[in-house]
């Protein structure tokens, strides 16, 4: 009977490389001081062994395990998915792996997802803007660092970042107004959202103050399904809009196949569709939409430079950034 192969240790590499075994753990610590040579001979011999360090053992010693829970709640569109590829890719380059935990965009993270965030993270990122406030409080209560992206947060032990969202929908009111749009709409998302709240309100406003008022409003949930049907409704009477902007632009593409398919609308030449986030989709030419860019590559960045000096430093007074959004001009809208 074959026996099954035992697992490579930290004495293995060392005896084959004819070092202690406190040599073979400086070799695998970063900004450890080990000479070249020994430091080659050490990779080597752990290459012909198929040996990697026992991350948990060295968690111990370290009291750092790498671990990052990421909270994340709907990754059924667009937005989200793209978020947590930048965001995980990023965690990688850093040598830091994720530990994805999804919550509920309405209600609090359930025991099993709580549970998940027990296996020691050194820090816990949340895409705020799709859990509830809840969450985000029982979460504070860990004692973990806590970091916020997409809900401006000022408290103590809590960084957040969040795109610019009122400045995104002044941009978008100012520019249809000015290409000459007078029957302007409005399609947004899950009212108790953070980012409807803000573009919403910005967009009404900014509109008011131009002396332009919304002619219809509709009320999605940030999926494609709900801006093809809102869309349907807010543009099927007889005084129809000439100009809609969307929360997002899962919802803008629901609009765009809604107004050209079902209703036989040319966009933008009777109809101008703006949507809110520029993920990779609203580039492809049968969408080629007009919309907000959410600079996620920057915004990344910038929140796992946040991770880093949170850990650096625990007592640190918390921060809070609003990167600004651009008006990226495609061919949905007449601007």
């Amino acid at each position: 009977m074959t026996g099954e192969r035992r697992r490579a240790t930290a004495v293995d590499v060392a005896r084959l490389a004819g070092v202690s075994q406190s040599a073979v753990s400086r070799c695998f610590t970063e900004g450890s001081s080990v000479s070249a040579e020994m430091r080659a001979r050490v990779q080597e011999a752990a290459r012909r062994l198929s040996y990697r360090p026992n991350a948990i053992a060295r968690s111990l010693t370290t009291r750092r395990t790498n671990l990052v829970g990421v909270v994340m709640g709907d990754l059924d569109g667009p937005f989200q998915p793209y978020l947590f590829e930048t965001l995980t890719r990023g965690l990688a380059m850093r040598g830091k792996q994720p530990l994805l935990v999804r919550g509920d965009p309405a209600n609090a993270l359930d025991g099993t997802a709580m549970a998940a965030l027990d296996y020691q993270v050194d820090a816990v990122m949340v895409t705020a803007g799709s859990v509830s406030p809840r969450t985000i409080r029982g979460l504070m209560a860990l004692g973990a660092p806590l970091l916020l992206y997409g809900r401006a947060v000022e408290a103590d032990r809590v960084d957040s970042i969040c795109c610019d969202n009122p400045l995104g929908a002044r941009l978008v009111a100012r520019a249809l107004v000015a290409a000459g749009h007078r029957r302007i709409a409005y399609l947004g998302g899950r009212p108790t959202a953070f980012s409807e709240q803000e573009r919403g309100t910005a967009f009404r406003t900014e509109l008011a103050d131009l002396g332009m008022p919304l002619v219809a409003v509709g009320e999605g949930d940030y999926g494609y399904d709900s801006g093809y049907r809102e869309s349907l409704r807010l543009l099927a009477g007889p005084d129809r809009p000439d100009a809609l902007f969307c929360g997002n632009d899962a919802m803008a593409f629901g609009a765009l196949d809604a107004a050209r398919t079902a209703l036989g609308l040319r966009v933008p030449e009777e109809l101008s569709i703006v949507g809110f986030d520029d993920v990779p989709m609203a580039a492809w030419p049968s969408f080629a939409l007009t919309t907000v860019r959410n600079p996620v590559d920057d915004i990344v960045a910038i929140f796992l430079d946040m991770l880093e000096r949170r850990l650096a430093d625990p007592g640190a007074p918390p921060v809070l950034h609003r990167p600004p959004p651009v008006l990226v001009r495609r061919g949905s809208a007449r601007l």
